[in-house]
């Protein structure tokens, strides 16, 4: 054998390297070392291996098999955890597929979307012929700002042979009013395999519409809960006729600035014309009356010197009312013409707004001014002129059109 420090050859039996006294173990015959190695290689493959349990020191091992065969514990556990999971989703998908796939479930459904205040999921089911006042956001509004009762659960479920010939036909309760859900069968699926029910239409006994009237002022717009008024273009007078859903509204204005008492209104078209809650502001009234006592010297003027009322359109909603009503607030008077000299000043005694004599006027028929008082003036009499006096006296009735003040009629007291 060798020295492992040096290299040296020590022959067997020496204790010590005879070139660097390195000091040399007692080696083990081949023949020893190879029996020791296999004797160390058998217990460790015994400690390697599983104890099958229930095996005795003279039991062969048990055998393994089945689904799992070659499957650690641990993996055999997720395997069936993984398949439980997928039987657990297959019977879900099942059950809410057979839930859903029911008229009985679209009547529900319909249902829980009203009690809900979901109104863009049921809307359209009503089939309502839709204006500028009836559709979505009118609804949806008007569904909010009401009371609305909840529905009861639906009952009935029969096959209707009649209007809704075919379709299911079920009923909720509101109060004292009743809804009737319509439903038939789909052409499409519920995930892709289920049949599929779908609400056709809906009657609803609470749910009314209303003609209401609404007046038109040029450059003030209208607004029904947020929703601005379309004026028809064959509208001659200063109302019009709107259709609405029945119940409680708010009414807005643009463009009034301070004209009424109220920025807004509410109204019930059950019980208000919105034409009666709005009213004029004092500012309003004694604009318009202002206004009238300015137009007054050109009035009477043209009734004194016998101009016609060609030269007063301005003071007028339209020519026609010139026409009609030009000189009307003056008193009939015997001396009159081109002839007339020296006209004194207007001197009113009165020119405010007054209520109406009718119950039936509202804001729709403008603002009512009284006016009176008188203006001197001479006329030639033959040879000579004379002092004539012309008296006023009426009522205006002022409508503001794109911010002036204007005489839409006027009468003679």
């Amino acid at each position: 054998m060798f020295c492992p420090k040096c290299g040296s050859e020590v022959k067997d039996g020496d204790m010590f390297c005879g070139e660097c006294g390195m000091r040399m173990e007692p080696l083990e015959s081949e023949t020893q070392q190879t029996e020791s190695q296999k004797t160390a290689d058998q217990n460790e493959t015994q400690k390697s291996r599983p104890v099958q349990p229930n095996q005795g020191p003279n039991k062969a091992p048990a055998k393994s098999g089945g689904l799992f065969k070659g499957f650690s514990s641990k993996a055999k556990k997720i395997v069936i955890a993984e398949v439980a999971v997928l039987v657990v989703l297959i019977a879900a998908f099942f059950y809410i597929g057979n839930s859903k796939s029911s008229p009985e479930a679209a009547a529900n459904q319909f249902v829980k979307d009203y009690n809900n205040k979901k109104w863009s999921n049921i809307y359209d089911k009503f089939n309502l012929s839709e204006d500028t006042f009836i559709n979505e956001e009118a609804f949806e509004k008007t569904m909010d700002q009401n009371e609305t009762k909840t529905l009861s659960t639906p009952t009935g479920g029969y096959v209707n042979y009649g209007t809704y010939a075919g379709q299911y036909v079920y009923q909720a309760k509101k109060g004292s009013d009743e809804v009737e859900i319509h439903i038939a069968k789909s052409a499409k699926k519920n995930f892709l395999f289920f049949d599929k029910y779908e609400v056709t239409s809906a009657t609803d006994t609470g749910l009314a519409t209303e003609s209401v009237k609404l007046f038109t002022m040029p450059g003030v717009t209208l607004k029904i809960d947020g929703i601005a008024a379309k004026v028809p273009e064959d509208t001659s007078e200063n109302t019009y006729n709107v259709t609405m859903f029945a119940g409680k509204h708010k009414l807005t204005f643009s463009g009034a600035d301070g004209l009424f008492d109220q920025d807004s209104y509410t109204f019930n078209t059950n019980d208000d014309n919105p034409l009666n809650v709005v009213q004029y502001s004092g500012t309003a009234k004694t604009e318009a009356a202002k206004a009238l006592k300015s137009y007054m010297p050109e009035i009477t003027e043209a009734k004194i010197k016998d101009k016609g009322n060609a030269g007063l359109t301005s003071y007028f909603t339209s020519t026609e009312a010139a026409e009609n009503y030009g000189v009307r607030l003056c008193d009939s008077i015997w001396y009159y013409g081109s002839d007339a000299k020296s006209l004194g000043s207007v001197k009113l005694t009165k020119c405010q707004a007054t209520s109406s004599d009718s119950s039936y006027n509202t804001v729709a028929d403008g603002v009512f001014v009284a006016v009176s008082g008188s203006r001197d003036y001479k006329y030639k009499i033959w040879d000579r002129y004379e002092t004539q006096t012309l008296k006023i006296s009426g009522v205006a009735r002022m409508i503001r059109k794109n911010g002036k003040w204007l005489i839409d009629t006027a009468s003679y007291y």
